[in-house]
Parts: C-alpha cells; structure tokens; sequence
C-alpha cells in the first residue's frame, strides 16, 4: 500500500511539472490585445490568467495601466500606442500581454 501511494505522488509531481513547463512553453509571444482609449479588458474574466492575478505591470503607463474590474484585475487603454503589460497568475508563470491602444 505505501508503494502505491509513492507512486501515486512520484506521478502527481511529475504531471504537476510537465503542466508548469508546458504552459511556460506555451507563451514564445505575448498575447496581442486591441483597445480603444477609455478601454478596459478584464484579464481574469478572459479565462487568459490564473486568478487571482498580482504585480500587474505595463511598460508605458502613457498607454495602458493595470485597473481593478469587476472579474479582477483588468487592464485600461490610456493613450494611442502599443505597450508590454503583464501579471504574476495565481499558478504558474507571469502572462505577457501586447497592448495595442487606438
């Protein structure tokens, strides 16, 4: 029975591994995001980022800032222009977004 349940825990830390290297993989590029100035986009709501998402950070507050929304954190066009924001998720790495403002 002990045999078993180290097994069961070997394979439970191995999968939880591959999913972190997986998903860490997964973003090469920031995800590109369109909005208008005024705009907001509620990154937790999207389903784009573990929540509760921490530490937001945007590259060019004259373009975009970190908002508080009603699903969560979110993001707000400020001015015209494109911007690097990003998120520390709940698990796993932060998300890197492209911010384009119109």
């Amino acid at each position: 029975m002990r045999r078993r349940d180290l097994l069961a825990g070997i394979a439970l830390v191995i999968g939880a591994l591959f999913l972190t290297v997986h998903h860490a993989r997964a973003q090469d590029e920031p995800l590109p995001v369109d909005l208008r100035v005024g705009e907001t986009i509620e990154i937790c709501a999207s389903g784009e980022i573990l929540c509760p998402a921490r530490t937001p950070i945007c590259d060019n507050p004259m373009v975009a800032v970190p908002v508080d929304a009603p699903g969560g954190l979110g993001f707000q066009g400020v001015g015209p222009g494109t911007t690097l924001c990003s998120a520390a998720s709940a698990a796993g790495p932060r998300r890197v977004f492209r911010i384009t403002v119109r």
